[in-house]
């Protein structure tokens, strides 16, 4: 039978053209996953993000996500917050032709979700990030990044592979005053594992700017491969930086990955699924 994925998110994030300008945002994504014919995820995930100095970004990353699991007419379910992400990222812009910007981040994911419930992994897992970023123009720009777990098993989500490495590709045009539109390809390569195949996602999206660092966005993206989430659809309004520079953890592929691989773990627990309310 042909695994079928079909995830729906509407999220609150703001896009700002430069990040310094903002050294406090924040932001909520309220979302609901199909990740099998079985198997189904609601979360809500929030984004608290601080810019200590222009080059230097810290997020918090908290959700509350319920997973069920339906068997041969049974649901079984469990609720509570998933783990907490904590990301550190720096980038700086080069002062070259197309402003070069080259980034790079830690990651690291606290058990705060119960994985005896099938929430979380239930350790704590480190990652890294790194990306370039370009403009051509003063109305074009390109991304290319990078990131992996550090962790084995322990840091497998139920969207991402432990021994794979996670590549994005992005690009966004400026096609009218405060409107953008943007495209990005996810992928997973390198050696996935017994209980996960690498996915391949594509996605589309646009941007208005309202005034300041508030904008309202429209992201959708589709699974390429039968392991990839099918569909994905995200609307959003707020403060947090979600363009296009390197390791930003707001970014369009990333909101995926983190909002609802980071909240239910395959590793430890997805088998108790309905152990806890």
């Amino acid at each position: 039978m042909v695994r079928r994925t079909l995830v729906v998110a509407v999220s609150l994030f703001g896009t700002v053209r430069s990040a310094a300008q903002t050294p406090v945002g924040a932001g909520l994504t309220v979302g609901a996953a199909r990740l099998s014919d079985k198997r189904s995820e609601r979360v809500m995930t929030g984004v608290l993000q601080i810019r200590p100095a222009p080059w230097l970004t810290v997020s918090a990353i908290p959700s509350v996500v319920r997973v069920a699991n339906d068997t041969s007419g049974t649901s079984a379910s469990s609720g509570g917050l998933g783990d907490l992400p904590l990301v550190a990222g720096a980038a700086v812009t080069l002062p070259a032709r197309w402003s070069p910007t080259i980034g790079g981040a830690l990651i690291m994911s606290l058990p705060t979700g119960d994985a005896a419930c099938g929430l979380g992994s239930g350790q704590t897992t480190f990652g890294i990030d790194a990306g370039v970023g370009i403009a051509p123009t003063a109305n074009l720009r390109f991304s290319a990044d990078a990131s992996r777990n550090l962790s084995g098993l322990a840091g497998q989500s139920s969207l991402t592979p432990s021994q794979a490495t996670a590549v994005r590709l992005e690009a966004a045009a400026d096609v009218a005053p405060r409107w953008t539109i943007g495209l990005s390809v996810g992928a997973d390569v390198g050696s996935g594992d017994s209980t996960q195949a690498l996915t391949r996602i594509a996605g589309a999206g646009i941007t208005h700017a309202i005034a300041g660092a508030l904008a309202v966005t429209v992201d959708a993206s589709h699974g390429l491969t039968t392991a990839s989430p099918r569909w994905v659809v995200s609307v959003g309004l707020g403060t947090v930086f979600s363009g296009i520079s390197p390791v930003a953890p707001t970014s369009p592929l990333r909101r995926l990955q983190r909002s609802f691989g980071g909240a239910a773990g395959r590793s430890r627990g997805s088998g108790k699924v309905g152990a806890c309310g």
